[in-house]
């Protein structure tokens, strides 16, 4: 199981301290059983098991939802995102 800090280690672009900030305050308030609608979190159409946030004009955080709870994923841009949903709609 990953944490936030895992996911942000691991990613490849550079992330403002401000977004590190934000992503680390969404994990907090989901692990303390915060519903992620509050949070501002949307469920990603096409893969029903995917939520995402958004850290700023183009960060996008991601999270899958298990049985445990919600796992961190990845933080990618809002291009990547948008290029990875039309490549899993295209299926």
């Amino acid at each position: 199981m990953s944490t936030i800090d895992q996911v942000i280690a691991t990613c490849p672009h550079q992330i403002m301290s401000c977004h590190q900030s934000k992503a680390q305050e969404i994990d907090k308030a989901l692990q303390a059983g915060i519903p992620y609608t509050a949070l501002g979190g949307k469920r990603i159409r096409c893969s029903k098991n995917l939520l995402r946030f958004k850290l700023g004009v183009s960060m996008r955080l991601i999270y899958q939802t298990t049985e445990s709870g919600h796992m961190p994923c990845a933080v990618i841009t809002r291009q990547r995102l948008e290029r990875e949903l039309k490549r899993r709609r295209a299926k």
